[in-house]
């Protein structure tokens, strides 16, 4: 055989290959498709009411009024779940801050 023909055949076993892999990728995705969706959803809606915090300051407001018992007990567990996700916040950004010092540093 020559090399021309070797190369044709390699080159359609790779793109066969490629297909194959592209194939099995699109599958394994789909399983995922709901649960991306959802969580597509949901940061658009964070994005959105981020946009309009008065309408979180207010909907706080009416289930304050409303259902005071019920408003205590989630606000503590809101409490709690920002001091975690702040705590995680300071533990993980000087990792980040670090990076960007050491590159400045490098530039200099």
């Amino acid at each position: 055989m020559s090399a021309l023909a070797d190369i044709l055949e390699r080159r359609a076993r790779l793109v066969a290959e490629a297909e194959a892999q592209r194939h099995a990728l699109a599958e394994s995705l789909g399983v995922c498709r709901n649960a991306l969706r959802v969580v597509d959803r949901g940061i658009a809606w964070a994005n959105w009411l981020r946009a309009r915090p008065y309408l979180v300051v207010a909907a706080a407001a009416t289930i304050a009024v409303l259902r005071p018992k019920f408003a205590l007990a989630w606000s503590a567990r809101l409490l709690t779940l920002w001091r975690v996700g702040r705590l995680l916040y300071e533990v993980i950004q000087p990792v980040g801050g670090s990076k960007a010092i050491s590159e400045e540093k490098q530039k200099a």
